[in-house]
């Protein structure tokens, strides 16, 4: 049986933060596209995105 690892590496953390400023910065952009067109996709991969880097972020930050 595998032992269980007590600690993360520090890529792991390293890459949430990068994949939560890289959604962050896409639902930038797409609230941007939304608030510019009369499309209201746009806006739902914003807030969609914004979750996403939410989440990443949090675990980043919980992550020991």
């Amino acid at each position: 049986m595998p032992r269980r690892v007590t600690r993360p590496w520090p890529t792991i953390r390293t890459t949430l933060f990068v994949l939560a400023l890289t959604f962050a910065t896409t639902a930038a952009i797409q609230a941007f596209l939304a608030a510019s067109t009369s499309e209201w996709w746009p806006g739902v991969l914003a807030a969609a995105l914004a979750a996403a880097a939410v989440w990443c972020l949090a675990a980043a930050l919980t992550t020991r």
